[in-house]
């Protein structure tokens, strides 16, 4: 569910390079550790690129500060909506909320090509 949140969300997230397989180079990983031997079903690495967007609006951009900003706010978004459908009962906030958290996530979080390697 939550990669499927951030690909609705997140301009930087792209669900075409998602790999649900447990590959054998994998398993002693965290992630799948955590899975096996503790039963945690939603345990997740996401990855970031320091070569750049080869799809989506960052296409052909550097990632920098800023969108890594951005996608650490949308990933935040997410698990709140995430908790959200698993408690729907919890958390009755009116969904307008996550429309405003996301307008300033936005307003705050805008795009800027960079020419240099920003780390």
């Amino acid at each position: 569910a939550l990669p499927r949140i951030l690909s609705q969300t997140a301009p930087a997230f792209c669900m075409g390079s998602c790999s649900f397989v447990v590959e054998k180079s994998k398993e002693s990983t965290a992630r799948v550790v955590v899975w096996r031997e503790i039963g945690v079903q939603r345990s997740y690495t996401m990855e970031s690129t320091l070569c750049g967007c080869d799809q989506g609006k960052y296409k052909g951009l550097q990632i920098g500060t800023r969108e890594l900003e951005e996608m650490g706010a949308k990933f935040c978004v997410g698990l709140l909506r995430l908790k959200r459908m698993a408690s729907p009962l919890e958390y009755n906030l009116p969904s307008s909320l996550l429309d405003i958290e996301n307008e300033l996530i936005e307003s705050s979080c805008k795009v800027t090509r960079y020419y240099t390697f920003i780390i």
